[in-house]
């Protein structure tokens, strides 16, 4: 491998980039020793790349040094006017129905294992749900990946509170810059049109939680449209993304996917709105703003996907959900984990590895849950209401507990932290720092649940 690609930069300590074989490192190498005279080629896979692992910074790096502009690949950056859905005085030309708004709901404090360390008390607070509404969009153009709308010379973008820009990133891959009043984007060449369609693109639904919890919910308030109005999904999304889709797809409507290369106009465009919120918050987290789930949309994944499944199998599976497949966020302990865990009676799940119906048959029949904060966690949605989660988390600065424990507030099932030590925090995406936890604090963790 190319010496300047075996490491990504960091003046504090420079992390092998591929210790853990990944399809996002694979595709980066790939790209780069095979393709590197094909520019455009290369590039689009390590733009996949850093769609499957944003983590990772040398992937942008590379990028960069293909000497490749946005303007190679995609067509000219475009200014429009930045506002919102919610400011309904500016979209009264636009049929909007709101389910709800300003809805509010309290968040409870966290429970951590540890007990040498205290959850601050302004983790119990008043948060907000983002208003719930379908709208209904004429002449709109969409695009693959985000849940940008572009309406004449209107970004209507949901995702970034215009107030609040500065406190978290922005998601959107096709966003370049943006402030309060201005958003400048990078168009795709192709265009494609269509005579009317359902919006479930969403930015981050490469990755299982996002998809799982902010995009199939919204399918919540599209019960009434007719069933001949297809759904609008990614096209490069992987297959059990698809499966889990199919499920919850009662109407059987058809799919159309959409790809990154083309922006879609769409003649009547039916836009289902976010229920919840998870904002990229690298900073430090704020606890009544960064996660923030709508009860009704998980629970109506979770009962959906239920009801289709058997549920013959009495609670009893003891699970530890590994993460050793990812190139970040490391139990840099895992062996000693699992050989502990194994000892307890407790399967090593690789959730990745498995179908989408087989990953919720074991979290159904699960008794204790035990893993990393990762996106493969967010299956305990379907777990049973008696069943227990362990949650293991670096004390890097910007981990937010709510992330889980709202989460599994709305689905009622008992999370407890487990906090680890971590000895080098990525200086960017410190939340992302791998770590190592207390094996004696774990085994008394288990022996005091007689497990």
């Amino acid at each position: 491998m190319d010496k300047e690609l075996a490491t990504e930069p960091n003046k504090d300590n420079a992390r092998p980039l591929y210790k853990k074989l990944t399809l996002a490192n694979l595709l980066n190498w790939f790209a780069l020793r095979s393709l590197r005279a094909y520019t455009k080629i290369c590039a689009r896979l390590i733009l996949y790349a850093i769609d499957l692992d944003p983590s990772r910074e040398v992937f942008r790096k590379n990028l960069k040094d293909l000497n490749l502009s946005n303007a190679s690949f995609r067509g000219k950056k475009r200014k429009f006017i930045f506002c919102t859905f919610s400011d309904v005085n500016k979209y009264n030309h636009e049929e909007v129905t709101f389910f709800y708004t300003n809805k509010a709901i309290s968040l409870s404090k966290p429970k951590v294992y540890n007990p040498n360390i205290t959850v601050p008390d302004s983790y119990a607070c008043t948060a907000y749900l983002p208003d719930a509404y379908l709208a209904i969009v004429k002449d709109a153009q969409i695009f693959a990946g985000t849940d940008l709308i572009i309406v004449g010379n209107m970004a209507i973008y949901d995702e970034i509170n215009k107030e609040e820009l500065n406190q978290s990133a922005i998601k959107s891959p096709i966003v370049s810059a943006v402030n309060a009043n201005e958003m400048t984007i990078n168009m795709p060449k192709g265009k494609k049109h269509i005579n009317e369609g359902i919006h479930l693109t969403k930015d981050h639904s490469i990755n299982y939680f996002h998809w799982l919890i902010e995009c199939l919910s919204r399918l919540s308030l599209i019960s009434d449209l007719n069933v001949d109005i297809p759904l609008l999904v990614d096209d490069f999304l992987p297959i059990q993304f698809y499966d889990a889709l199919d499920m919850l797809n009662s109407g059987k409507r058809k799919i159309i996917r959409m790809r990154k290369d083309y922006s879609y106009i769409i003649k009547k465009l039916y836009y289902p709105s976010r229920l919840s919120i998870v904002r990229d918050n690298y900073g430090l987290p704020v606890y009544d703003k960064d996660a923030i789930y709508s009860a009704e949309g998980v629970q109506f994944v979770r009962k959906a996907i239920l009801a289709k499944i058997s549920s013959e199998v009495e609670p009893g599976r003891k699970i530890f959900i590994s993460r050793k497949n990812s190139s970040y966020r490391q139990l840099l302990n895992s062996v000693e984990v699992e050989n502990l865990l194994v000892s307890r009676g407790f399967e090593i799940i690789f959730p990745e590895n498995l179908s989408f119906l087989s990953q919720v048959k074991i979290f159904s029949q699960a008794k204790i849950i035990i893993g990393q904060s990762g996106a493969g966690m967010a299956n305990f949605i379907f777990a049973p209401k008696t069943a227990k989660v362990l949650m293991m988390l670096s004390d890097a600065p910007g981990s937010n507990l709510q992330l889980f424990n709202a989460l599994a507030e709305v689905v009622g099932i008992h999370l407890e932290y487990l906090i680890g030590k971590t000895t080098s925090v990525l200086k960017k995406y410190n939340l992302h720092s791998d770590f190592h936890v207390d094996i004696n604090l774990l085994e008394d963790y288990l022996d005091k649940e007689r497990l």
